[in-house]
């Protein structure tokens, strides 16, 4: 639950930062400039890790995204390859049914000749 620490960390903080206006009118200075202090300290650690997370979630992010392109092109190149193979098998087969026509043609003759 560190996502739910950090959250909680930052709302109570910006909570606290958010009513010591209210208890120093109040008539506790001193207790309002504390829960100003430690409002602001929470408040400040959730937004670093925040930061931090954000930032080592969108690095992951370009990652796989790099690695997925690198992936993609592979596949292009792989799909293109057996595209070239179909053709040669299918270049071969029309000659070899020309080989077999020829032949066939022959035997034909040759039976009729």
């Amino acid at each position: 639950m560190f996502e739910l620490e950090t959250v909680l960390a930052f709302g109570v903080g910006a909570g606290l930062v958010a009513l010591a206006p209210m208890v120093r009118r109040l008539g506790n200075p001193q207790l309002g400039d504390s829960m100003n202090h430690v409002g602001r300290s929470m408040a400040k650690g959730g937004i670093k890790v925040g930061v931090t997370v954000a930032g080592a979630a969108g690095n992951a992010a370009r990652s796989v995204a790099r690695h997925a392109a690198e992936a993609a092109e592979s596949l292009v190149d792989l799909v293109a390859e057996a595209r070239t193979d179909i053709a040669l098998i299918k270049a071969g087969m029309a000659e070899f049914r020309e080989r077999i026509d020829r032949i066939e043609a022959n035997l034909d003759a040759r039976k009729h000749g």
